[in-house]
């Protein structure tokens, strides 16, 4: 079965756009960016082909598909670049330095009602802070919270661990060598 090529996109230009966009190709102050796609609008404006706009600019015809498309659906504002730079943080330090206090604190300390609760998982943590908002601490999700704690380097199971151990028998880390630390004898 021969395999169907998507349909172009027609683009009709209102007289604004059009001199707009002619504006924009002719303006020394515009990016060589901007340039290029305005010049592909109005040439698919024009009728010409995704492929041959491509060849006659030396651009890849994927990118010329790009920039109509994106021009149908959003118009003039298409043409700006996406922001690339990741969203601000939700959650400052402040919220980060509670979040980790809250959960190197034993469960059973923190409410009376995980009795016998020796550690915390990162579902319960999240569980907790969601259903207590007087804490302040938002509503961050689980993936959040592990995101946070690994960011601090912080591992649940570590704390659970230490609770556990006879402090004589402690092993500490050091460059990934392990090494028993022994209570001195007399």
């Amino acid at each position: 079965m021969p395999r169907s090529r998507p349909r172009r996109t027609r683009i009709r230009l209102s007289a604004t756009e059009r001199a707009e966009l002619q504006r924009i190709l002719a303006a020394r102050t515009s990016t060589q960016q901007a340039a290029y796609r305005a010049e592909i609008i109005l040439r698919v404006a024009d009728g010409q082909t995704d492929a041959s706009i491509a060849q006659e600019m030396g651009l890849a015809v994927r990118t010329v598909f790009v920039w109509r498309h994106r021009f149908a659906e959003h118009r003039l504002a298409g043409l700006k670049d996406r922001p690339k730079c990741p969203p601000p943080r939700r959650y400052h330090a402040e919220i980060q330095a509670r979040l980790l206090v809250l959960a190197c604190q034993k469960p059973s300390e923190v409410d009376p009602t995980r009795d016998g609760q020796t550690y915390w998982s990162i579902k319960d943590l999240a569980q907790y802070v969601a259903a207590h908002p007087e804490l302040g601490l938002g509503h961050p999700s689980k993936s959040t919270i592990g995101v946070i704690l690994k960011r601090h380097q912080v591992r649940l199971d570590r704390l659970r661990d230490l609770d556990e151990r006879p402090r004589s028998r402690l092993r500490h880390q050091s460059r990934g060598h392990h090494r028993t630390t022994a209570e001195p004898t007399q």
